[in-house]
């Protein structure tokens, strides 16, 4: 687990809440400082006062007390499919292209603003449940309590920073946006975060968070990488029905979804993760393992 270092650019001891904000600029800084825009893959873009704006990279919603608790837990799912099969995307685009800063910080200011972070498997409960089950599994092996609400604890984001305009699919990604977006942004996010456990959602996220991490001069403070199936990759109609020998795991998974901050009426989605008991038995398992 890494140690509790001292905060970038800081010669004496900060307060959780000053790491926080100092991290959150540092953040802010590289996307600034990065200017990046896929020239390839079609991106999704706003159109504003008649003219074609494209959306900037963004940092990661991080917790308001994520340097006050361990483990540090910084999730990833793909990319935040702005597609135009998604009904409100002509929304949220056209509001972020226009406030370049509400862009770059736009799951921090969703989530202030009590509209949720909008990243979908997280909407649906699928990543807090998940992170909630990390870090019960870390408290069985080295201790302490649980988060009184998951949400302000972890982080989360997604590994590619930009959206295609016309596809939802994560096969549509560009091969260049995973590569651009991990030496740009990602290495940046986990060597500025510290988190003690990386979380990534569907295979080629796991695939180049390892990559990345394997890359970054953490020593012997590397933080643990868990791997989730992406949620989109479950048919409800094949989901099994819990087993006998199940039942207890699956009821104490169901008691840490009061751990979870419901979603609001502006939040746009509904928690779906409890219709999928499957999916976590199988995570939860894994873990113990």
């Amino acid at each position: 687990m890494p140690s509790d270092q001292q905060p970038i650019g800081s010669g004496s001891a900060a307060s959780p809440a000053q790491r926080r904000d100092r991290a959150l600029s540092s953040l802010r800084e590289n996307v600034l400082a990065q200017s990046f825009v896929p020239e390839d893959g079609s991106p999704a873009f706003a159109v504003v006062a008649g003219r074609r704006v494209p959306l900037p990279a963004y940092i990661p919603y991080v917790g308001s007390s994520y340097f006050d608790y361990r483990p540090r837990v910084l999730c990833y799912a793909i990319n935040q499919n702005l597609s135009q099969h998604t009904v409100w995307s002509d929304e949220l685009t056209s509001r972020w292209a226009s406030d370049p800063d509400m862009a770059v910080d736009r799951l921090n200011r969703s989530a202030s603003c009590g509209q949720g972070i909008p990243v979908r498997p997280y909407a649906e409960g699928f990543i807090p449940l998940a992170a909630l089950l990390a870090v019960s599994v870390h408290a069985q092996d080295y201790g302490g309590e649980l988060p009184e609400l998951i949400d302000d604890v972890i982080a989360v984001t997604n590994f590619v920073k930009f959206s295609t305009a016309d596809d939802a699919a994560s096969a549509s990604i560009p091969t260049s946006w995973w590569s651009e977006c991990a030496a740009r942004y990602v290495a940046k996010e986990i060597e500025t975060l510290e988190p003690d456990i990386v979380m990534g959602f569907g295979r080629k996220t796991v695939s180049e968070l390892h990559r990345v991490i394997e890359t970054l001069p953490l020593g012997s403070g590397s933080p643990r990488l868990l791997a989730c199936r992406f949620p989109s990759r479950i048919a409800s109609a094949k989901t099994r029905p819990v087993a006998d020998d199940e039942k207890h795991l699956w009821e104490q998974t169901r008691q840490l979804v009061t751990r979870i901050k419901p979603p609001t009426q502006d939040s746009r989605h509904a928690w779906r993760m409890l219709k999928f008991p499957e999916y976590f038995l199988t995570i939860q398992k894994a873990w113990q393992r």
